[in-house]
């Protein structure tokens, strides 16, 4: 696929004006989304960026956000964030917009890591008091050779009103709906010749959005790690997105004649299998990697855990084994890999699985109320499944995946008392994002929850957990 990329013809030079013979011009963005602080793999990515620039001097990049948490070299950094920050600016990235994990280190933080980067953070649908400073713009103009390309920015709110942030790190800032925010803007359709949503909103929702607002020529979307397919059309706008951690990219390909866009097309690249990388950005990756205590060797892995799930009870029963709790809860979206290799698991591995920072919550509830607590974590956290210790769990959904019931046993499958009272323990972000429980607030521990997964690894000689399976989730289908 790259070769066939290298081999495209026409310059693209950004900023600068087109002569007045010329008739037909070719344009290239390369966009990703949703890298996670995939450090590793940066050098790849600046090589594609510099293979495109040998045809292309000014090739456009984007991103449409969470650039950052996912690896405790950039995360735990002296300024968070940071390292990511720094190595696309070496790439040259032009734009990107804010995702929700752009908040994680509050608005402080992305104001320090903003002002350090060398392009614009975009967002229109976010309002913070002038008092934060936040460098956030809601859109930017590029001139390429005389084409104005827009850029918009917009970011996902999920039923709270929010982005997937810990609410108490947005707390200061207000919120619209993306798809509301967007009709703003209409009037850049008329300024720009070709006309860019970033979005971090999520594929279907992006379909949505290009329903609502078939002006836009292209949505470069994020947040819920699609890969779309190449070409991917809707309502008349190309729509793309490259999975997650710079696994890919894209390049769209923009054909301009006698300053109208007359084609768009798209393709996926390789990033993670490109052969070539770049030596300068590699040296700049290996000065943030200094930090011995993150390949501290904790435990080692007997079998690969083949699944989030088989990850999530190992995280459970390290909270039971820290807490003393009766039942730990941890949500789907706070399991950061989705399997892992037999072998040594690391301080950095424990990291880079629960990256947030999120400490420990524990609360006094009847069964009953653990049953809906649980349904609730489900339905609050996108519709992923909670994993669980202390017990076992089958709840079903209705084809909406909405929670209809759900009956719950012991760990070891024996009847599960609904009236009785347990210790149940979870981390900040659930506990926050959740309705407070009839019985009451829970009691902050005020322990790091990944803290509780190191110490419990360090004491295994070995952990498996291959084969383990605690949640059971039945859709029922539409009659």
């Amino acid at each position: 696929m790259i070769r066939r990329i290298l081999t495209l013809g026409s310059l693209c030079c950004l900023l600068s004006v087109a002569p007045l013979w010329a008739q037909r011009d070719t344009l290239r963005i390369l966009s990703v989304n949703d890298m996670h602080a995939n450090l590793e793999r940066m050098p790849r990515l600046a090589a594609v960026a510099d293979s495109l620039r040998a045809i292309d001097p000014d090739l456009i990049v984007l991103s449409a956000g969470d650039n950052r948490t996912g690896n405790p070299y950039n995360d735990r950094h002296e300024i968070a964030a940071y390292p990511m920050a720094a190595l696309m600016n070496a790439i040259g990235f032009d734009a990107t917009a804010v995702g929700n994990h752009e908040w994680d280190e509050g608005p402080e933080g992305l104001r320090r890591v903003a002002n350090l980067a060398s392009f614009p953070f975009l967002c229109c649908n976010v309002s913070a008091p002038d008092s934060l400073s936040l460098p956030i713009r809601p859109y930017a103009i590029r001139c390429v050779r005389g084409v104005r390309i827009g850029l918009l920015g917009a970011l996902q709110t999920n039923q709270g009103g929010i982005p997937d942030s810990h609410p108490s790190k947005v707390k200061q800032l207000s919120f619209r709906k993306a798809d509301e925010a967007i009709g703003d803007f209409a009037w850049l359709r008329e300024a720009c010749d070709y006309l860019i949503l970033l979005s971090h909103d999520g594929y279907e929702a992006d379909i949505v959005t290009a329903g609502r607002y078939p002006y836009f020529d292209q949505i470069v979307g994020g947040h819920t790690h699609t890969l779309a397919p190449a070409n991917d059309m809707h309502s008349g706008v190309l729509i793309t997105q490259a999975k997650n951690k710079v696994a890919y990219a894209n390049l769209t390909t923009i054909v301009v004649e006698r300053g109208k866009v007359v084609s768009k097309t798209s393709e996926i690249i390789d990033v993670a299998h490109f052969g070539r990388s770049n030596a300068d950005v590699e040296a700049l990756v290996a000065t943030f990697k200094k930090n011995a205590e993150m390949e501290r060797v904790l435990t080692t892995v007997a079998r690969p855990f083949q699944s989030r799930e088989e990850l999530g009870n190992m995280v459970c029963d390290a909270l039971l084994a820290g807490t003393g709790a009766d039942i730990a809860l941890q949500n789907g979206g706070g399991v950061r890999y989705d399997s892992f290799p037999a072998g040594p698991m690391t301080v950095g591995d424990v990291l880079t699985l629960d990256p947030f920072g999120n400490e420990v919550v524990a609360f006094t509830m009847t069964g009953r109320e653990v049953a809906a607590y649980i349904q609730q974590c489900y339905a609050y956290d996108e519709k992923q499944v909670p994993f669980v210790g202390g017990l076992r769990y089958t709840m079903t959904v209705d084809a909406d995946k909405s929670p209809i019931s759900i009956s719950l046993t012991g760990s070891d499958g024996t009847p599960f008392d609904l009236d009785k009272t347990y210790c149940l323990v979870t981390n900040s972000y659930v506990s926050a994002i959740l309705p407070v429980p009839a019985s009451g607030a829970g009691e902050n521990t005020y322990v790091v929850a990944a803290d509780h997964i190191i110490r419990y690894l360090q004491q295994q000689p070995s952990v498996d957990y291959q084969g383990t399976h605690r949640a059971t989730v039945i859709v029922q289908p539409k009659k």
